[in-house]
């Protein structure tokens, strides 16, 4: 890998980070598509209240995304974060991602993060829970089983 570097995401972009965002759950059965999630972050307007979004660049090519977002109707200091790497990439590229996104966080005064993943997601949700995220509750969501994590400040690396 050359240098990773982090970038606001362009227009054109959007076509990796959804082939990105598919090939990151390899590892969930019948994982839904990820078109949905995509829009949601693409659609995300000023109005509906605060986000960040990165794409992690290896020369040309787009291997990694992350964001954070908080709705206005969220609690105050409450941010989700989205993170998006290959799942070989998630001690490396992940941690690194992780490690922006804490800055990010401090310098909008967040209390709590948490994330929504896949409880098939074993790996992803390990590497989670060992950087400082620890499982809160699990539900159900559109047919998958998902477990939803939260670390407070001062956020772990």
């Amino acid at each position: 890998m050359e240098e990773v570097n982090l970038r606001v995401p362009r227009e054109d972009d959007w076509p990796a980070i959804l082939e990105l965002a598919q090939r990151s759950l390899a590892g969930v059965p019948q994982p839904p598509d990820q078109r949905e999630w995509m829009e949601n972050r693409r659609s995300f307007a000023v109005s509906d209240g605060v986000q960040r979004h990165f794409v992690a660049t290896d020369g040309e090519r787009i291997v990694g995304y992350a964001c954070i977002e908080r709705r206005n109707a969220a609690p105050q200091g409450w941010y989700r974060l989205f993170v998006v790497v290959e799942p070989s990439a998630r001690a490396t590229l992940g941690a690194m991602l992780f490690g922006e996104l804490r800055e990010r966080l401090l310098e909008l005064g967040a209390r709590r993060t948490w994330m929504m993943e896949f409880e098939a997601d074993a790996g992803f949700v390990a590497f989670l829970e060992g950087i400082g995220f620890a499982k809160i509750k699990s539900l159900e969501l559109d047919g998958h089983a998902v477990v939803q994590l939260a670390m407070d400040a001062p956020f772990q690396r």
